[in-house]
């Protein structure tokens, strides 16, 4: 679908690295550094299910068992020619990857985990396998007595033998201390043999053999001749309990060995759920949705922010982009001031696509609609290339020259800053043939530019729209949001006037540029003035009337503005898209995103919960918590949430942190313990996109309770 330098440009790195922090082990990272987005349209909804499916399970709290299995593919190869022996430690690992693919299974074939049961069919369930190592080997890696009737007899009868040597060699050693010439109390091994371990000049005090001596040479250790066959017998019974344990180390390893095809499936369904797992978390931290999907090449993002900038912790921050592309418009010709976001806007696009191409969630309305693409082509940044001879120029035009033979109807092309590097007249002249050629295949494209002639090409020709960066000239500072329809304008002049820039050196500029120019850029400006006077107006509350004759009037079906990301009201239904609800009864407002038959779409802060519509009741607007006049009983800084579900502990942090808010405490502390980790990363995302949390951080000698120190 892309090349992998085209997903790193996009920004698609931050989201493999947050990926790579979920997982939990070897497997799931090679799945991850194989991942790659599919451009077939149902498997990626496919792909897009399970990830929903356990994004659910993870937001419900249910335990995931993913912990306690190992990547035991170079103990199966050892175990695979005959006769081998695989030592306790490695068979116990086998044991336990075993049993993790046994609880994977059960835990995703329960009611309620839907389509996820498809992902852990192909396991087997080796519990005999699993049995037979865990009555040879304990989980310290160490074969157990148990093991065999030989093993329990020859252990039985060592023991004896060691203590009655152990009983001699104490009586001998009492006795040399006694007579002064046993050079410690305690007796020791060497060479295998019990030993006591004498001065050197009385050696000879005692019969008997030396099998070590002390590195200063003042101590000499002894078997005393008296225990030479007791010793003897020890060192027989130890071989014959080595061989025992080999035995049935090898006949455990055989019962491995038959396994191993069934072991290799498991461990393979093992990473996938690790990385579809991961996927999960990073949704839930992103709060990702599952939008509307085409198979058509078209893009419709309502709300959708860059998730690459939620990773970087500016999600507070982020205006949501609301662009719509495809069908009848083929091209999207984006301007406006530097640094205003328009780059950000064109890498949105792609980086979603790629998201959802590969399984993953992503922060848009669940309104927004993306199509299918076979290949996107991006050409972003310098690339210029000593070792190629090729200037930055020529390096953008072979990357042109590419993305001109590959266009067709189901290629997204992403260009930046397209026809600079040159001769600005040349560059507008072949940026404009570029788009002309692109929007001709039927492919969708999206580039950025500040070619004043590209804006007004892009207003006469068919198929092809103009979107800008807005700019605030008060503050001579963008404000990110993005209007489509709109040419853009980089504010040159206006802000070089606004700092008191030499008014001759920018007469003269405005003279150089050309009186066309000049009313361009100020017919840009002064429309984009108009316009946001309009939207003020606009924006002017408008009372609703509840009669039925008005919502069924001749002139319903008249355009209504709305704010971006708010659908209509749906009709057959007693609550409506954008109305504020409680669930269960409770306090705390959440808004209806999507309503269903029998369910409604619900955001909560950064959380997203489907709830059914019996759960849910209309809160009316005089009763909705306002900022400074939030009622509060008994003020608390420490709340305890474990044992509660999510939905529950979110509600309980979220009133945490507005009553603190409200009575200016610096801080408050939150409980939610260890577990399986689903708990506290949903208040962690839910915390990360609170405006009114500064900073949270959990102290490494207590991870279960997180502290968050408010604005």
């Amino acid at each position: 679908m892309l090349s992998d330098s085209a997903a790193e440009k996009i920004g698609f790195g931050t989201v493999r690295k947050a990926l790579a922090e979920a997982l939990v082990s070897p497997l799931g990272m090679e799945r991850l550094t194989l991942m790659r987005p599919v451009s077939d349209p149902d498997a990626r909804k496919i792909a897009l299910a399970h990830t929903d499916a356990l994004q659910r399970v993870v937001l419900r709290g249910d335990p995931i068992p993913l912990e306690d299995f190992f990547d035991v593919r170079q103990y199966l190869t050892q175990a695979r020619p005959s006769g081998a022996m695989l030592n306790p430690a490695s068979l116990d690992k086998v044991r336990r990857t075993c049993r993790a693919s046994r609880l994977i299974h059960a835990c995703f074939r329960k009611e309620g985990y839907g389509t996820l049961a498809r992902v852990v069919s192909p396991i087997s369930v080796l519990r005999e396998l699993e049995q037979s190592i865990a009555q040879a080997v304990d989980p310290n890696g160490a074969v157990r007595e148990s093991a065999s009737g030989e093993l329990r007899r020859i252990r039985r009868r060592l023991r004896q033998r060691r203590q009655a040597l152990r009983e001699k060699l104490r009586t001998l050693l009492g006795e040399a201390v006694r007579q002064g010439y046993a050079a410690e109390s305690q007796l020791t091994v060497r060479a295998g043999r019990m030993v006591i371990p004498l001065r050197a000049e009385a050696k000879r005090k005692m019969r008997g053999f030396v099998h070590d001596s002390s590195a200063t040479g003042q101590t000499v250790y002894l078997e005393p001749a008296v225990c030479l066959d007791m010793g003897n017998e020890v060192r027989i019974l130890e071989a014959q309990e080595q061989r025992e344990i080999e035995r049935i180390l090898r006949e455990v390893t055989g019962h491995v060995r038959e396994e191993i095809d069934a072991i290799e499936c498991n461990l393979d369904v093992l990473g996938t759920i690790d990385l579809l797992h991961a996927k999960a978390m990073l949704s839930v931290r992103l709060g990702g949705v599952v939008p509307k999907l085409s198979d058509a090449p078209t893009l419709d993002i309502r709300d959708g922010k860059n998730p690459a900038l939620c990773l970087g912790g500016k999600a507070k921050t982020i205006i949501p982009l609301t662009l719509s592309i495809g069908g009848e418009v083929r091209t999207l010709v984006i301007t406006g001031p530097n640094a205003g976001g328009k780059t950000v806007a064109m890498k949105t696009c792609g980086l979603m696509l790629v998201m959802l191409g590969c399984g993953i969630p992503i922060p848009v309305h669940p309104e927004s609609v993306f199509g299918c693409f076979r290949r996107i082509l991006v050409e972003i940044g310098d690339e210029q290339s000593i070792e190629q001879d090729l200037s930055t120029f020529s390096a953008r035009i072979s990357g042109l020259q590419k993305m001109c033979d590959a266009a067709d109807r189901g290629t997204l092309l992403l260009v930046d800053e397209i026809g600079t590097g040159t001769d600005p007249a040349e560059g507008a002249a072949l940026a404009q043939a570029v788009l002309e050629h692109f929007t001709d295949t039927g492919a969708l494209t999206v580039v950025t530019t500040h070619h004043g002639t590209l804006k007004a090409y892009a207003h006469e020709s068919p198929g092809i729209v103009n979107g800008s960066m807005d700019f605030d000239e008060r503050t001579l500072q963008p404000t990110f949001l993005f209007r489509q329809g709109l040419p853009g304008s980089s504010y040159a002049f206006r802000i070089a006037d606004r700092m008191n820039f030499n008014s001759e050196v920018l007469a003269r500029a405005r003279q150089i540029m050309g009186r066309p120019g000049v009313r361009l850029e100020s017919l840009i400006a002064s429309y984009h003035e108009l316009n946001a006077k309009l939207e003020a107006r606009l924006s002017v509350p408008v009372v609703e009337q509840e009669t039925t004759d008005q919502r069924t009037s001749p002139r319903s079906d008249r355009k209504v503005h709305r704010k971006p990301g708010k659908a209509a009201p749906l009709p057959d239904s007693k609550f409506v898209v954008g109305q504020q609800v409680a669930i269960d009864g409770g306090n705390t407002p959440c808004e209806i995103i999507s309503v269903e038959e029998r369910y409604a779409l619900v955001s909560a802060g950064n959380m997203r919960m489907r709830v059914a519509l019996d759960r849910i009741r209309p809160i009316h607007s005089n009763k909705l918590r306002q900022k400074g006049s939030v009622k509060m009983g008994t003020l608390k800084a420490r709340i305890d949430v474990r044992g509660l579900r999510v939905r529950e502990a979110l509600a309980e942090v979220e009133k945490l942190v507005d009553q603190g808010m409200s009575a200016n405490l610096p801080s408050v502390e939150i409980v939610h313990g260890v577990g399986t980790g689903a708990l506290g990363s949903a208040i962690h995302g839910y915390l990360k996109a609170a405006d009114a949390v500064r900073e949270f951080e959990c102290m490494d000698v207590n991870p279960g309770v997180t502290n968050v120190r408010i604005t």
